[in-house]
């Protein structure tokens, strides 16, 4: 009964499809659970199970379409060991070319990483953002799928299992060291993902601190000139007073405050520029001072 009842937790988890990777040992047979990736654009993970014994592998999917093409054709052509060998050696080729297939993924994910810092450099927009939080998640989605991966490969090398023979484990190695180095290229990746949000973020504050140095410049331009243009708009009667704003009978008056306003604007203009403010190739005073020295 207990035996049954083990059985019959393991095809439960065959039917329940969102299982961790996994490995369970019964008496006659191991119960192994890995998940394999399917390549688009938004990378999804698909169950495996394996019911292993010391003469006989069964295996379930999900749906149709896989990566073990290679390993049928081996097979079916009588190449490599895999027909020589036990049962455990062909859970190896298994697990072997479901690791393998994440690499193509990552590499797709590499050129996305890299068109998107090109954008993100180049010309920054809104939508680059939504992107590289799509593409942290499933960073993190592949995260979640490969460390277990690591874990149960680990566990096929114990030598307490015992449906996995001395000979199949020195196989398993390799596998395990591919998950190694797919677990450092998921960290990498999210490092550069989250590196962009900031690239991003910076890009921005970079650009608005452009416009506002802009804006600032004009209305720092233009508070003299309004200033002197209120002066000169004032209600003054020169009439009753001397001092009441002669500069309204001159006969060259508009001229004068055209002239001051327009000394005043290039002279702030001149300033800016001297300490580098605008014109994109000045030096500051203290600049030009340290070059001296």
């Amino acid at each position: 009964m207990r035996c049954l009842d083990s059985t019959g937790s393991a095809l439960e988890d065959v039917v329940n499809v969102h299982q961790r990777p996994k490995v369970e040992e019964y008496e006659d047979h191991s119960f192994i659970v890995t998940r394999m990736i399917q390549s688009d654009q938004a990378p999804t993970t698909e169950q495996v199970s394996m019911f292993l014994g010391e003469r006989f592998l069964l295996t379930f999917q999900e749906q149709p379409g896989d990566c073990f093409n290679l390993v049928r054709d081996r097979l079916r052509k009588h190449r490599g060991q895999i027909r020589e060998r036990k049962a455990d050696y062909l859970v190896y080729a298994l697990l072997d070319a479901v690791i393998d297939g994440y690499f193509p993924v990552f590499e797709d994910f590499g050129e996305r990483l890299e068109t998107l810092e090109n954008l993100v450099m180049g010309q920054p927009s809104r939508d680059l953002v939504a992107q590289i939080h799509g593409m942290k998640r499933n960073l993190l989605a592949l995260r979640r799928a490969i460390w277990p991966q690591r874990e149960m490969v680990n566990a096929l090398m114990r030598e307490s299992l015992t449906h996995i023979s001395d000979e199949t484990r020195p196989y398993l190695r390799d596998c395990y060291d591919h998950t190694i180095q797919l677990m450092d290229v998921v960290e990498t990746y999210r490092e550069i993902a989250s590196g962009l949000a900031d690239v991003y973020l910076s890009s921005t504050s970079a650009r608005m601190n452009e416009v506002m140095k802009v804006l600032t410049i004009i209305a720092t331009i233009f508070m003299p000139l309004g200033f002197i243009a209120s002066l000169y708009g004032m209600n003054f009667d020169a009439k009753a007073s001397p001092w009441n704003m002669p500069e309204l009978e001159w006969y060259w008056g508009y001229p004068f405050a055209l002239v001051l306003m327009s000394v005043v604007a290039l002279g702030f203009l001149a300033y800016f520029r001297r300490k580098g403010w605008i014109g994109g190739g000045g030096d500051s005073r203290e600049q030009h001072d340290q070059r001296q020295e």
